[in-house]
């Protein structure tokens, strides 16, 4: 994932653009945009003039900095020159205020400009401050005054877009102060003014095609869609912050059933990259060395299917396309290549064996593609194909499911490793402990600063959200202790379920796992962890009920005004 093996720090926190106020005229809208202390100001020019037109005229950056008296005096020769054609005697009227600017959109009439009027703080990573969005308005860009009889269907197709709601978990960091669209690895191993956001997390991109190259970079906002949260596990009285980050992806984006498998270029549903950061907070200090990640993928089988809704109660699975060459399947697994390097281990979670044949087709369609794809790979890059039907194992007595997929993604963590950016601990050298030199994934030697983790643990069922949240929380639980023992805060690499560190994990991934579950199957998890557990009690299970009828309920009548909003 790196490049630069000595570098292993994040960038600066930069002085960003943080609040807006929006100013107009009959002709003109003004925005300036000023950073927390006023010190720095800036100043964009929107033109009203051609309302359906977004021309190269439109959109005007002077890209000069203004101090905060030189700004008040800029707005004030505007309101002097402006005030014979304004209404009321007003020259330049202040019409919004605002934290960011998501882009802008056109239906029928003219412009829209997206402001994020509300947000809240939702994590720090060595300084860097991560934004929930709260709340967002709509902003004419066009002079109502100008067109006096709108167009009839305005409102509908404005009403499909607010589908979207933008105060649902998206996220942002300003200026790319963080960039939510790349894992910890990336971030501190290149260099952060060359490195590229991944632009199939960057939810706004579609938003922001008038503003980008037209104007500085520190109007720009990328917004991500998933889940962020931040957790204090203090071990021994230290601030050891715990921040989960889930990315989901814009490319076949949609609900449950009207997004299945995969698309032509290899993209795949609810394709969401789990992200589990373990840094001491005690320092601020980029490249002390006490900074961690372990990265996760869940995504639905790469292949051509769907199914058949007409049925309400489980409805069937269709494989749709047959491909003699998994072609699908070859374009989503080079693309992980590319992004997370080797090994590659899938870990596929659906039936295997069934009465009528319904999710156990996922599985032969899966373990086919994967047995063609590795005979033009050589054998140490080879897709590892891991099967546990968790359904099947679970209603076994004599065995305990937990255990056997702690073993299974223990062994998939040795593979691909973890990333840590400091120097490993002098006591560890001294003492080293076989599971953890057992480890995979680059570092620690050859004058290589840290150790990165090459390859990723991807995770699959059939909807990639019940039994898939349970198995990354288990593979989460494993990484722990490893990122912990690397910080030198455990003994030994290992942490037993009944701890306090583990309870707040557990609660993160519920969190991640309810919160991805609403976006794309409509409702809270229907199973968690409790439910693989022998301890599960009645009033689990009641739950796990009621959340299967609000998620069926979702899926037949509200996922198709979401799944439109989202086109």
């Amino acid at each position: 994932m790196g490049q630069e093996p000595n570098r292993v720090t994040l960038r600066p926190v930069p002085a960003a653009l943080q609040r807006f106020a929006i100013y107009e005229t009959k002709t003109k809208l003004y925005i300036v945009g000023s950073t927390n202390d006023g010190t720095s100001c800036r100043l964009l020019k929107i033109d009203r003039a051609h309302p359906t037109m977004l021309e190269a005229p439109l959109v005007e950056d002077d890209d000069a900095e203004y101090s905060d008296a030189q700004i008040k005096e800029v707005l004030l020769m505007l309101d002097d020159g402006n005030k014979s054609t304004a209404n009321k005697g007003q020259g330049l009227v202040q019409v919004a205020s605002a934290f960011g600017i998501v882009g802008l959109v056109r239906f029928l009439e003219g412009y829209y400009l997206i402001l994020i009027t509300k947000r809240k703080l939702v994590a720090n990573i060595g300084g860097h401050m991560i934004y929930k969005i709260e709340d967002t308005s709509l902003y004419p860009v066009s002079n109502p005054s100008s067109n006096p009889a709108p167009h009839p269907c305005e409102s509908k197709y404005l009403k499909i877009f607010q589908n979207v709601d933008l105060s649902s978990n998206f996220y942002f960091s300003y200026m790319h102060s963080y960039d939510l669209t790349l894992p910890l690895q990336c971030q501190m191993r290149s260099n952060p003014n060359h490195t590229p956001s991944c632009t199939k997390f960057v939810w706004n991109e579609h938003l922001l095609q008038d503003l980008k190259g037209r104007v500085n970079d520190r109007w720009i906002l990328h917004i991500t869609h998933g889940f962020i949260g931040q957790y204090n596990i203090s071990v021994f009285g230290r601030p050891i912050y715990l921040t989960m980050i889930a990315r989901r992806s814009k490319e076949f984006a949609g609900t449950r059933f009207l997004k299945r498998g995969a698309n032509d270029e290899g993209h795949v549903a609810n394709e969401v990259e789990t992200e589990q950061v373990v840094h001491d907070a005690s320092t601020t200090i980029h490249d002390s060395g006490r900074y961690t990640s372990f990265l996760q993928l869940r995504g639905s089988v790469p292949s051509f299917w769907s199914q058949d809704l007409s049925q309400v109660i489980k409805p069937g699975i269709i494989i749709d396309r047959a491909s003699p060459f998994s072609t699908p399947a070859a374009l989503h697994f080079a693309s992980c290549f590319k992004r997370f390097g080797a090994p590659i281990t899938c870990l596929n979670l659906v039936k295997k064996r069934e009465k009528h044949p319904r999710e156990s087709l996922l599985s032969v369609e899966l373990e086919a593609s994967i047995a063609y794809l590795n005979q033009f790979l050589p054998p140490e890059h080879h897709i590892r194909y891991i099967h546990k039907d968790m359904h099947h194992i679970n209603r076994k007595k004599s065995v305990n499911l937990i255990e056997i997929l702690e073993k299974v993604v223990d062994d998939c963590i040795k593979a691909t490793g973890f990333f840590h950016n400091g120097p490993e601990l002098y006591c560890h050298k001294l003492q080293p402990n076989p599971d953890y030199k057992a480890v995979g994934g680059y570092g620690y030697r050859n004058g290589y600063v840290g150790r990165d983790q090459t390859g990723i643990l991807r995770v699959n069922c059939v909807d990639c959200l019940d039994r898939t949240n349970t198995a990354q929380f288990i593979a989460g639980k494993c990484a722990l202790g490893y990122q912990l023992y690397a910080l030198g805060l455990l003994s030994e690499p290992k942490l037993p379920f009944d701890c306090d560190a583990v309870r707040i994990l557990e609660r993160a991934y519920e969190d991640l796992g309810d919160v991805v579950a609403v976006q794309y199957g409509g409702s809270q998890l229907v199973h968690r962890v409790q439910t693989y557990d022998r301890s599960a009690q009645l009033v689990t299970k009641g739950r796990d009920l009621l959340q299967t009828i609000q998620r069926y309920y979702r899926n037949a009548f509200t996922d198709n005004d979401k799944q439109m909003a989202i086109n």
